[in-house]
């Protein structure tokens, strides 16, 4: 795992009417326990002030394989069960590819 390139990701989650105030609590709750794992090199939440209910993902991860194990620890579970009743529309992942500078 400690070769692997690092994956870094931009999630995107708009919330249902009503339901901005649940998925910020739940978000809350994901982003502190994902900080404890171990492949976990970031993990920050974020809104535009002008539109609270959309919420940002910032993650990265040590590669692949630590990405994997995210998405299959149950406090990332706990928060798939949720999305349904919480989300207008599906969760949005853009991947990014790190640019050097000159």
């Amino acid at each position: 795992m400690k070769n692997e390139p690092e994956v870094p990701i931009l999630a995107i989650l708009k919330a249902k009417p009503h339901q901005q105030e649940n998925l910020k609590v739940a978000l809350q709750q994901l982003v502190l326990l994902t900080r404890l794992e171990p492949g976990c090199l970031d993990y920050a939440l974020f809104h535009i002030k002008e539109m609270p209910s959309v919420f940002y993902v910032r993650e990265s991860w040590r590669g692949q394989q630590a990405l994997a194990a995210h998405v299959a620890l149950p406090h990332f579970q706990k928060f798939v069960a949720q999305m349904d009743s919480l989300l207008a529309e599906p969760l949005q992942l853009i991947y990014l590819e790190p640019i050097e500078p000159f």
